[in-house]
């Protein structure tokens, strides 16, 4: 019981108020046409000659690995960890053993030199990028690079 007009009005609004419910606009999200959009590819989705058998004939240095693999760690939200486990599930100390090598060419027989150029050559293709001279001239070597570590081999010879 409303003693005055103006608490009368008050009340009044605030009856109406609760009548009617608020109503939002729906809000317009890309994410729905982003996820479903054929254009996003992942370097997952490129596959590479000799891909199916694990084969992947490798023509960059372990040290040209090494520089890809510090340029990669210079990108903001970078984590290390994660990158291991998405490009084939590398041990971490195993990554830490090909990353402290001095020498451009050891480290071939480190599963990380394999699966990151693998990964990068993916990358590579699907940015569109060229192959750069010192990999072209690497293509002339049939196979590529031999994925064993040669420094600790002895030879005999007769």
């Amino acid at each position: 019981m409303a003693k005055r007009k103006s608490d009368a009005t008050e009340i009044s609004d605030y009856e109406d108020e609760l009548q009617q419910p608020n109503r939002k606009a729906a809000r317009k999200s890309d994410a729905s046409t982003a996820s479903s959009s054929s254009s996003t590819r992942s370097w997952k989705d490129i596959q590479l000659e000799g891909d199916d058998e694990g084969g992947v004939p490798v023509y960059d240095t372990p040290g040209e690995v090494r520089r890809k693999i510090r340029l990669l760690l210079k990108e903001p939200n970078f984590k290390v960890t994660p990158w291991l486990k998405e490009i084939g599930n590398i041990n971490s100390n195993s990554y830490r053993r090909f990353m402290a090598e001095k020498d451009a060419q050891n480290g071939k027989g480190n599963g990380t030199y394999y699966a990151a150029y693998v990964y990068f050559e993916k990358r590579r293709i699907l940015d569109g990028k060229a192959k750069t001279a010192t990999r072209i001239s690497n293509e002339k070597i049939p196979g590529g690079f031999e994925l064993r570590d040669c420094r600790n081999m002895w030879v005999r010879a007769r």
